[in-house]
């Protein structure tokens, strides 16, 4: 299969079941100014092994611009690195349901974002790894 940089509507979280299902069964490894929801689920039909969906807090940035930004900025790291992820959960046979939010108080850069993003899967394979 070819390394594919998009993000396709099947990858997002949407369903309200579903996102009822991850805060109900939610594990969290956070890295400032990020924080990671994810459980694991069993859809047999799903094309792709992770749904993801992007929260900014309407308390925090007020306007929706800057909420904005930082949840293109969050799917922008997600979709630069996901195939690392893609490659871990196939190998492994699972799927995800993840909620990435950005619980920092001030704003932040792509570069910032992005490091911070990759510190957070790092986390996250171990958390994965260490639940067999």
């Amino acid at each position: 299969m070819s390394l594919s940089y998009t993000f396709s509507k099947e990858e997002r979280l949407k369903s309200r079941k579903q996102i009822g299902f991850l805060f109900k069964n939610r594990q969290s490894v956070g890295s400032y100014p990020l924080r990671i929801f994810w459980a694991e689920t069993e859809r047999e039909d799903a094309k792709y092994p992770v749904s993801i969906s992007f929260s900014v807090s309407k308390r925090i940035f007020k306007q929706a611009v800057k909420r904005n930004r930082h949840k293109r900025l969050m799917l922008e790291a997600f979709r630069l690195h996901k195939h690392k992820l893609y490659e871990k959960l196939r190998s492994e046979n699972k799927q995800l349901n993840l909620m990435l939010i950005y619980v920092g108080k001030e704003p932040a850069d792509f570069a910032t974002i992005e490091k911070k993003y990759l510190k957070l899967m790092d986390k996250l394979f171990v958390q994965i790894g260490s639940k067999q």
